[in-house]
């Protein structure tokens, strides 16, 4: 395994619903960290200009596979859902990830560590006959500074999973 990340183990966890403010695009994976860059300072004045403090780390939400672009939501969990007030930028917007079951697991250092975590995790869930639903998150529990060291980041990566019976749960939705 790279040295510059540790995987854990996984594990399969009931969720409650995750209320989000999200700045959601479809982008090609070139402009993924131009998303992050612009979205979360959006995010965070938002909120901050609305008296409205983060109920958690802030994640970024994968809806559907990844092709050559990803369907990605820069979010921000709340206690409650997203209103947006007077002046809030459009881009902005509200959704739910209604509870369930999920797996996870979290990844210890460098981010390059992220996609051999979801490698993984899919393989674990496919030794289980588990089947995942399409909506899967990173949750950023750390925050890495400028020139900072990497090994000190911690990300929770997440899968949401179909139903016991096989039914699809309904993806993300705007409130």
């Amino acid at each position: 395994m790279d040295e510059a990340y540790r995987i854990e183990d996984p594990a399969i966890v009931e969720f409650s619903d995750i209320h989000l403010a999200v700045v959601r695009e479809t982008v090609g994976f070139a402009e993924i960290p131009g998303l992050y860059d612009r979205a979360y300072p959006m995010l965070f004045s938002t909120l901050a200009a609305a008296g409205t403090a983060p109920a958690a780390a802030p994640m970024g939400v994968v809806h559907g596979g990844a092709g050559e672009a990803l369907d990605l939501s820069v979010a921000v969990p709340l206690a409650t859902g997203y209103v947006a007030g007077p002046g809030a930028p459009a881009e902005v917007t509200a959704e739910t990830i209604p509870g369930g079951r999920a797996a996870r697991l979290l990844v210890r250092g460098d981010y390059s560590g992220i996609a051999a975590g979801y490698e993984r995790l899919h393989a674990w869930l496919a030794e289980l006959g588990e089947t995942p639903d399409g909506l899967a998150w990173e949750q950023y529990l750390t925050e890495p500074e400028p020139g900072g060291d990497p090994a000190g980041n911690e990300t929770l990566i997440a899968v949401r999973l179909r139903d016991p019976d096989g039914a699809a749960v309904s993806g993300a939705v705007p409130r």
